[in-house]
């Protein structure tokens, strides 16, 4: 059975559900795209205010340079993974993109 086969109100579905999927990961990835932006602008931006506050006895610019914005910058890899991971399973999606039949 091909996807020309198939009746017009499962294909409906099937195409519904690529949207929904789709609308979802654009969403996910446009909110993580903007905190990875504030995380790198405002460390840049407002280094001298930044400064007279510490944290772990080290300048907030500073580590955020050295070591503060490269763990946030894993925190947003493994939340992207984590939350594809659930989307592709309610979604029923393969790793090549096509979609499980039900």
């Amino acid at each position: 059975m091909t996807v020309f086969d198939m009746p017009a109100e499962i294909e409906k579905q099937g195409s519904d559900a690529a949207a929904t999927y789709w609308k979802s990961t654009r969403r996910m990835t446009l909110w993580l795209l903007l905190i990875w932006f504030i995380v790198t602008f405002a460390a840049i931006f407002f280094a001298r205010s930044l400064s007279a506050y510490t944290l772990f006895g080290w300048p907030i610019p500073f580590f955020m340079a050295a070591q503060g914005s490269i763990l946030i910058y894993v925190a947003i890899i493994a939340a992207y993974a984590l939350r594809m991971r659930y989307l592709d399973k309610i979604y029923q999606r393969d790793e090549d993109g096509s979609e499980h039949a039900n």
